[in-house]
């Protein structure tokens, strides 16, 4: 009887320490997650209802923890229609939030769906950059350009004349000598050399510069050809077969087709880029219908390639100027792509997924009938 006593108290003992430990371990979770510096939602979906936030999510929406826990947030409907269609873990992408005092944040969240108890969530992770989308070309130079600003009157000087002089005697010489010349390859090679540095030059020069916007009304497909076309150098490099789904029945929008041609030739550059030697890219015209009766659709040109996928720890750094993994890449193109669509009033949404492909959904605004 003694021994039976002291047995149950010891399981006794033990299933308190038990209780102990988790309640200790749920004590930590609850603050990692509390005193994280980014906002974090767990989002029910269909009903969008907030299942739990962080105070660092109350603060951003300028609410008090206990309002933000219950309340409904429609935009995330968005988020997960992207999480839905892709075959990727993790998707980035911005979102537009309205505070209860009616001011609007644009935020940019990676999500990803969780699994609990038999039931799919929405975790996001969001970060305010509405101050990003609303400085000036001028802040933006002040900010974060000073350097490349100081450097671009000496580029244009030193590099651009240098360099035109040494592509003009290089195709004359070229002219010169027959294609069979073992020295026909060399300036080949050295065409191709000053080709690259100019492409460089240019591209650094259009990032610092303000670029002055003509929009007209357009129809996105009748750009396609031309973007194919002066992007056909990249794509013919590699046995790379270019699939087109556009809609016939999509809208006009108001843009500046030079400078969407420079959006898309780079977006299909980087998709061929991504393709070791053989692939797809697929380019998609379609309407995006807005779910707030007071605000228009969206155009939407997914560029979609069978590459090497951006990895998941990249995702989050790709329109950060500079960035880059290519061994002869800038680390410009993706921040130009995304400040000429934020001038457009649209958004960029993008997902991948490491050794599968990588999806750019370029969405502009339809005009209003």
């Amino acid at each position: 009887m003694a021994k039976k006593s002291i047995t149950s108290k010891n399981k006794s003992n033990q299933q308190q320490l038990d209780t102990d430990t988790i309640q200790k371990k749920l004590a930590w979770y609850e603050s990692f997650f509390n005193n994280a510096s980014d906002a974090l939602f767990i989002i029910q979906p269909e009903t969008w209802n907030v299942l739990d936030a962080n105070e660092s999510a109350a603060t951003l929406l300028n609410m008090n923890s206990e309002e933000l826990i219950g309340s409904t947030i429609p935009q995330f409907r968005r988020i997960f229609k992207l999480l839905e269609k892709t075959t990727s873990p993790k998707i980035l992408s911005e979102l537009s939030l309205i505070t209860p005092e009616g001011k609007e944040l644009m935020v940019e969240v990676s999500a990803k769906f969780v699994k609990l108890d038999g039931d799919t969530l929405i975790q996001a992770i969001a970060r305010n950059v509405s101050e990003q989308h609303a400085m000036t070309d001028e802040s933006v130079q002040a900010s974060k350009l000073v350097l490349l600003g100081q450097l671009t009157a000496g580029i244009s000087h030193d590099i651009r004349n240098p360099l035109a002089a040494v592509n003009l005697n290089l195709q004359m010489l070229q002219r010169n000598i027959s294609a069979d010349s073992p020295n026909y390859n060399y300036i080949e090679n050295a065409l191709l050399g000053v080709e690259r540095i100019h492409r460089i030059v240019e591209v650094s020069l259009d990032f610092a510069k303000q670029a002055v916007m003509e929009f007209e009304q357009i129809n996105i497909n009748s750009l396609v050809p031309t973007i194919l076309e002066l992007a056909g150098i990249s794509i013919k490099k590699k046995n790379i077969h270019i699939k087109l789904e556009l809609n016939e029945n999509v809208k006009d929008i108001k843009a500046d087709a030079k400078q969407l041609y420079q959006v898309f030739i780079n977006l299909i550059t980087n998709a061929a880029d991504a393709i070791k030697e053989s692939g797809t890219i697929t380019i998609k015209t379609f309407n995006e219908k807005s779910n707030k009766k007071d605000e228009r659709g969206l155009v939407v040109v997914a560029v979609q390639d069978s590459g090497c996928g951006i990895n998941e720890d990249d995702l989050s750094k790709i329109f950060n100027p500079f960035f880059t993994r290519k061994p002869d890449g800038t680390g410009l193109g993706l921040p130009i792509s995304k400040r000429i669509i934020h001038q457009h009033g649209g958004i960029i949404d993008v997902e991948s997924k490491f050794g599968l492909g990588t999806t750019f959904y370029v969405k502009l605004p339809m005009v209003s009938e």
